[in-house]
C-alpha cells in the first residue's frame, strides 16, 4: 500500500496586472490580471515587458496553506527583494519567507545584471 503525500503548503510566483494610479471605478494597485510561473525568473521577464498604459506590474510569491482551512498570504517583491514575512489579507504578518525564495530572487537578479 503506497500513501501518497499531499503538501501542507504550496507556494507560486505570480505577475500580477495592477491598475497604475486611481481611475474611473479602479483605486490604485487594483489587481486585474494572473499570471502564473514556475520561477522568479520567468516572472522578471514578464514583469520587464511594457503594460497598457494606466497599469503596472508586480511580482508576488503566494502562500497557500492547506492545514485545517485554507489561507493565503502574499510577499510581493520590492526594488528586487523578498520581505522577511508573507502578508495575510488583514495585513497582519504571516509565515516567514523561506531563505530558498530569498536565494532564488538574489540569483536571478545576479544572473540579469551579468546578461
Amino acid at each position: 500500500m503506497t500513501t501518497q503525500h499531499t503538501p501542507t503548503v504550496v507556494y507560486e510566483w505570480d505577475v500580477e496586472t495592477q491598475t497604475d494610479g486611481e481611475s474611473e471605478g479602479f483605486e490604485d494597485g487594483e489587481v486585474l490580471d494572473h499570471d502564473f510561473r514556475d520561477n522568479y525568473a520567468q516572472c522578471l521577464e514578464i514583469a520587464s515587458g511594457t503594460p497598457e498604459p494606466g497599469q503596472k506590474f508586480v511580482i508576488v510569491l503566494v502562500r497557500d496553506s492547506l492545514r485545517g482551512f485554507c489561507g493565503r498570504a502574499w510577499a510581493y517583491v520590492e526594488n528586487g527583494k523578498l520581505p522577511e514575512y508573507f502578508t495575510d489579507a488583514d495585513g497582519a504578518d504571516d509565515a516567514k519567507v523561506p531563505q530558498k525564495f530569498h536565494s532564488e530572487v538574489a540569483r536571478a537578479a545576479l544572473a540579469k545584471v551579468q546578461a
